[in-house]
């Protein structure tokens, strides 16, 4: 029999066991409302609500909800105020331990539990469906009302919290499931990010150690899944730096004795352990381009005591041809000169990189950054730089007006930096010299270029025997603009450098708006004879244009 509790004011009060206690907690103030004719649906609904909080005896109503939920596409309105109320009603029931076993829990109050363990599965299931759909307001209410479910869920004690989180069956799970299975989820991927991963670091760890779960052990499409992996993990920006950045959280601040939330190489490692997963699937070139160009930025970090976990994936990808190695340049780059990663062939690889592609990708200008920066050391081989400029030189001949108008200034930079590499510009007559030595009058007889363009080592391509004929042959350019800019490689080098930033980004468009917006000196002179006849002569027949004209039209 209950036991009684003293009161301050000497009153006797009866204490209530745990049991009523929580019918109390479930039960509203008031009586329970019964169906009204001609109710509207969303008063059936919050009816049908109001009577599950009131006891068990109205759980069956939870089913009703459901099969309204079900209906969103006769009666979208209906099936979306049913799931608003069926998340209410989850959260009271596990926020009350309705879904929690008991010691000394009787058979009937067991399969209660069950029964509602399995009606919150069926909702969970219900909600998941509506992410990928086409109508992003039912998409974002089902991520808003999953996340809440969570949000419960995580609430309780630290071992269910725990389980709340990694389990399989959790919620939390199954929402990441969905994210990753969904190829039409890219407006829930990056709601997910914006809303709950870059905003609560216990939701990002949890986010990466469950996407390496899946990925290592879910029979989802592992194709699908890997590419909508990629999107999600490379949405996520903000890395934290330090133990103290690890303050915002979901659920309840962990305890003390919770140490791996709190760990900036907790974090670090499960986020290693994500990627790394990702980087054994067999990776298409779209997904590694998708890699590594937010690599610097959003993965990197993850990575910076652990650079030679990269390596491979990095090399990898350097060795590839086209626009992924030209991508990957910056990040191996940086393991080289920060992380101390050898890697021998750089320069090798980089001279292989310059083209004819090249100069009309759309990665020009990254690419004309990155090499100014490879390129900067003064400790550089007279021989490799010679190389470059030459190969860059001989490239220009066949470039678009906007990539010569960088190539230029760059050489004149490089002219500055490197002085052994000036005789490439100006190179007087000398019987002992290779250039000259071959041909007995090369004014007339011309003379063969040492430079040989099919050699792969930047080092022995004799680039510095050559000369850089191919710039003066840029001073007769069609563009008035490239014209102007090869002529300062014929003139005294006063200018220090120039900033190659102001030579980049240009296209035709910009160049020939340039051109249109210079002010007119002098107005040019323009005389011309206006013709009486275009194909006839003046006694009526057919000239010589008519007649061509006329056996054309004869033919066709």
């Amino acid at each position: 029999m209950p036991g009684l509790v003293a009161e301050p004011t000497g009153v006797r009060k009866r204490k209530l066991d745990d049991t009523a206690a929580r019918d109390v907690a479930l039960k509203s103030r008031k009586a329970p409302k019964t169906a009204a004719a001609g109710e509207s649906t969303e008063e059936k609904v919050l009816r049908l609500e109001e009577q599950v909080l009131h006891g068990r005896e109205h759980y069956n109503n939870i089913v009703e909800l459901q099969r309204l939920q079900r209906n969103y596409e006769t009666k979208p309105r209906a099936a979306s105020l049913a799931a608003v109320s069926l998340c209410r009603v989850f959260c009271r029931l596990i926020a009350a331990d309705e879904l929690r076993k008991r010691g000394g829990a009787s058979d009937a109050d067991i399969q209660i539990v069950r029964w509602l363990k399995a009606r919150l599965r069926e909702y969970v299931q219900s909600s998941t469906e509506w992410i990928g759909v086409p109508d992003p307001a039912q998409e974002s209410t089902a991520l808003t009302l999953l996340m809440r479910i969570v949000k419960v869920e995580i609430a309780q004690d630290v071992k269910q919290a725990e389980q709340a989180w990694k389990t399989e069956s959790s919620t939390f799970w199954r929402v990441l499931k969905a994210l990753l299975e969904k190829t039409e989820a890219e407006g829930a991927r990056q709601e997910f990010v914006e809303r709950y991963v870059e905003e609560h670091d216990d939701v990002r760890f949890y986010t990466l150690f469950v996407v390496k779960q899946i990925l290592a052990t879910s029979h989802l499409d592992r194709e699908a899944a890997t590419r909508n992996a990629i999107e999600l993990l490379t949405q996520i920006e903000d890395v934290p730096k330090s133990d103290d950045d690890l303050q915002h959280w979901y659920g309840q601040p962990p305890s003390e004795g919770h140490k791996q939330l709190r760990s900036l190489n907790a974090h670090r490692k499960v986020a290693q352990e994500a990627w790394l997963t990702i980087f054994r699937s067999k990776l298409t070139p779209d997904q590694r381009k998708r890699i590594i160009s937010v690599a610097t930025t959003h993965l990197l970090p993850w990575f910076s005591t652990r650079s030679e976990l990269l390596t491979d994936f990095l090399t990898d990808t350097f060795n590839a041809s086209g626009s992924l190695a030209l991508l990957a340049l910056n990040s191996i780059f940086y393991l080289i000169t920060e992380k101390n990663i050898d890697y021998p062939e750089f320069y090798t690889k980089l001279y292989s990189l310059l083209d004819e592609d090249i100069m009309h990708s759309k990665h020009r200008s990254r690419f004309f950054r990155l090499l100014e920066t490879f390129m900067s050391s003064s400790h550089l081989p007279a021989a490799m730089v010679a190389s470059f400029m030459k190969r860059l030189a001989r490239l220009s001949l066949q470039a678009p007006p906007a990539a010569i108008v960088w190539v230029v200034p760059w050489v004149y930079n490089m002219m500055r930096q490197h002085p052994s590499c000036t005789f490439m510009l100006h190179r007087p007559y000398h019987p002992a010299h290779a250039i000259w030595s071959a041909k007995s009058e090369p004014a007339e007889d011309g003379m063969n270029d040492p430079f040989n363009p099919s050699e792969g080592d930047p080092n022995l391509t004799g680039a510095i025997d050559s000369s850089l004929w191919e710039l003066e042959s840029l001073q007769s350019h069609y563009h008035p603009n490239v014209a102007t800019l090869a002529k300062i490689l014929g003139q005294q080098f006063t200018k220090d450098k120039y900033n190659l930033e102001d030579f980049l980004d240009h296209s035709y468009g910009t160049l020939v708006e340039a051109e249109l917006k210079k002010e007119m000196k002098k107005e040019p002179v323009v005389e011309w004879e206006i013709p009486k006849r275009i194909i006839t002569t003046e006694d009526g027949g057919l000239d010589r244009i008519g007649g061509l004209l006329r056996d054309a039209l004869s033919v066709a």
